[in-house]
């Protein structure tokens, strides 16, 4: 059987300021992937980033190609099974439409194609939209408002209003939430851009800023564990990861670029019904990745990301396979997923290859990810290599945390994992 991965891209990128750099390479992964399965021929297709692509095998398919382009070249392979390998890119989550778009065409063409539909993820990259879907279905999901922007603005341009009643009535609705709140932008990635207020003046400053330059959802704070997990399959054979805990920043929330994820914590009956529940609601199919809090001894439902994640390469190296082999054997082979190990993922600052390499020989250092964009004006916004360890107990990685502490004695985000280890 031939089969294609593919990834697209909506965002111009430039490969000569930002550099991506795996350890063992993707390259390798896939290839031991492929031998495993020598009665298949597999193809990969991406535009970059090209974030979990193999470096050398996958097939560059130009930025500025459209849908129809993109799905023409794989087409030329004549492919019997298609499914996507979804990234992410800032400032808009919103690459799960686009692959299946490509998607769409191909099932014209009678190749069959498991993926995401066009609703399903325009439900999820819309978080109001998710908000109101959710709630809908009878899931635990934080109480919030959306703000219209435009509304909220209208009557500047209006000069024969007197007073914008929709502003007003946010104003009400607003101090019925009970503090502390989260302020996000409905369409943007992960928590980037994310604001927590303490007081509804706060929150008012904000809305009435240029801060507030889209619509808005603000949510009521919730107290309780934070945790992801990831989803992998198809309505009637979904397998539902035991989920990881996150650690959060001085704000209370998770930061894509320093938190640290620990686990596996049991996947009760409860959660894993309820995962089910939710990827049959929505009618997932491939990977997707759900973000939770644990609260009063409920599952609450923070957001649903229908792609792989960032904690792709956790699970992954935490079962001893590839991202290729999860999608495969959950997608295609109907293969149950070996055992979680125990595993931590961590940032560590931006590293060069000797010290790369000198991280990646530490016992039980599974996997690097790094992420450096030399054209970021910031030290904070150039980026971070993630690392992951995997042993046979939490021992284990305490141990390889303290050879890390020996290369970065100072590095917060080492600290960071020791306590969400205790």
């Amino acid at each position: 059987m031939k089969i294609v991965f593919y990834s697209s891209n909506s965002n111009f990128f430039d490969k000569d300021t930002y550099k991506l750099k795996v350890l063992p390479s993707n390259e390798s992964l896939f290839q031991t992937f492929v031998k495993k399965h020598p009665q298949d021929s597999f193809f990969c297709f991406t535009k970059f980033p090209a974030t979990f692509m193999p470096e050398e095998s996958a097939v560059e398919v130009d930025l500025s190609l459209s849908v129809n382009d993109f799905a023409a070249k794989i087409l030329e392979v004549q492919p019997d099974f298609v499914i996507p390998l979804t990234f992410w890119t800032a400032p808009f989550d919103w690459l799960s439409v686009n692959d299946a778009l490509i998607a769409e065409i191909l099932e014209k063409e009678g190749v069959k194609c498991l993926y995401h539909s066009v609703e399903t993820s325009l439900l999820c990259f819309d978080k109001y939209r998710t908000h109101q879907k959710l709630l809908q279905e009878g899931f635990n999901i934080s109480k919030a408002l959306y703000v219209d922007h435009d509304l909220y603005f209208c009557a500047g341009s209006h000069k024969d209003v007197i007073n914008n009643v929709y502003k007003d009535s946010i104003k009400s609705q607003l101090e019925k939430l009970k503090l502390p709140l989260i302020i996000k932008d409905t369409v943007g990635l992960s928590s980037y851009g994310m604001t927590v207020v303490h007081k509804y003046g706060e929150a008012l400053a904000y809305l009435n800023s240029k801060r507030n330059n889209s619509n808005r959802l603000v949510e009521e704070y919730l107290d309780g564990q934070q945790f992801g997990l990831e989803i992998y399959g198809y309505p009637g054979h979904y397998q539902i990861l035991p989920p990881f805990r996150f650690s959060l920043n001085q704000y209370g929330i998770t930061s894509p670029k320093q938190s640290a994820k620990y686990g596996p914590y049991p996947l009760t009956d409860e959660l894993k019904n309820l995962m089910e529940r939710l990827a049959e609601v929505l009618e997932l199919k491939g990977a997707a990745q759900v973000d939770l809090i644990y609260l009063d001894s409920k599952w609450y439902i923070i957001e649903i990301n229908p792609r792989l994640s960032g904690m792709s390469y956790l699970y992954s190296q935490a079962m001893g396979l590839s991202v290729f082999d999860l999608i495969y054997n959950s997608c295609i082979k109907e293969e149950t997923f070996p055992p979680v190990k125990p595993s931590l993922s961590l940032k560590l600052p931006i590293l060069n290859d000797d010290d790369m390499e000198k991280v990646s020989v530490i016992k039980n250092i599974k996997l690097l990810n790094q992420v450096n964009d030399l054209a970021a004006k910031q030290e904070r916004e150039k980026g971070f290599c993630e690392c992951i360890i995997a042993g046979e107990n939490a021992e284990e990685i305490k141990m390889s945390l303290e050879k890390l502490k020996e290369i970065f004695p100072d590095q917060a985000t080492i600290e960071q994992s020791e306590t969400i280890l205790k």
